[in-house]
């Protein structure tokens, strides 16, 4: 009976008790088979546990692919509009004769550096071609160099001190005495003093060729050989020369051309 194990139970009614025996090895391979289903039972607990991580992970990498995907899309369309809008920039400049179209115009041969380049490098050359936009823009003269009306432009007119034509050389704009006059680029000072019939006068030289006058002073605030920047005051409005009144009288010129300062005060 080594080879048994027996198990006696008692009834309470006092009958004679039952008697059950099971083989050893029996029990051992229970035994055995109740350890492999444990095991199992916890290897595959362990693998739910990693499989619902990894799912979740995935759902996790996915949404973040999408988000990134999404972003780059947009990135790349804002990369687009960015060359798109400095393009447009520059084709009016160019237009304006303010820039020279060259083989480095971003409408250009350049146009070949977005299949050259990253988006990253692409973004940093659109970048530095926008600050050689910003930078030829700040020695060009722009926009009004006083607030007020303009009362006479470039071209023949009536003389306005006598009879006959006179050729008037750029345009007056009428101001109250003593308002700021503004430097429209920046520039090297060539001229500042009297200068016959345009009384008290500022002639500033720009890096970009052209060179603009102003006119009639009543103070000037530079001296010659002084840098201004764009927008700096130069000097206040004035009747100094040949004036009828308070006005400033601001030109244009590039060599001993006379050009149409509207055409620089409002861009169209």
């Amino acid at each position: 009976m080594k080879d048994k194990i027996s198990i006696i139970i008692h009834t309470p009614t006092g009958k004679e008790p039952k008697i059950i025996s099971f083989k050893i090895k029996y029990i051992k391979y229970f035994s055995v088979l109740v350890l492999v289903f444990f095991f199992l039972s916890f290897f595959s607990y362990l693998l739910n546990v990693f499989f619902v991580q990894k799912y979740f992970w995935l759902k996790e990498k996915e949404k973040k692919i999408k988000t990134v995907t999404k972003l780059n899309n947009k990135y790349k369309e804002e990369l687009t509009k960015l060359r798109n809008n400095l393009i447009k920039l520059e084709n009016y400049l160019i237009e304006r004769g303010v820039i020279k179209k060259d083989k480095d115009a971003l409408g250009g041969l350049s146009r070949l550096k977005a299949e050259e380049l990253s988006d990253e490098e692409y973004l940093s050359f659109l970048i530095s071609q926008s600050e050689k936009l910003f930078n030829q823009l700040r020695i060009t003269p722009t926009g009004f160099p006083v607030s007020g009306e303009i009362t006479s432009t470039l071209g023949w007119r009536e003389n306005p001190f006598g009879s006959g034509y006179e050729y008037h050389t750029g345009v007056d704009i009428k101001a109250p005495y003593g308002d700021p006059v503004y430097a429209t680029a920046e520039g090297i000072v060539k001229y500042a003093g009297w200068l016959s019939d345009y009384g008290k006068t500022v002639i500033i030289k720009h890096p970009s060729g052209y060179e603009t006058l102003y006119g009639h002073l009543s103070k000037i605030k530079v001296r010659s050989g002084e840098k201004v920047g764009a927008g700096e005051i130069i000097g206040y409005v004035g009747s100094t020369g040949r004036s009828l009144g308070p006005h400033l009288h601001y030109e244009v010129r590039l060599g001993s051309k006379f050009l149409d300062p509207l055409k620089f005060i409002v861009w169209k």
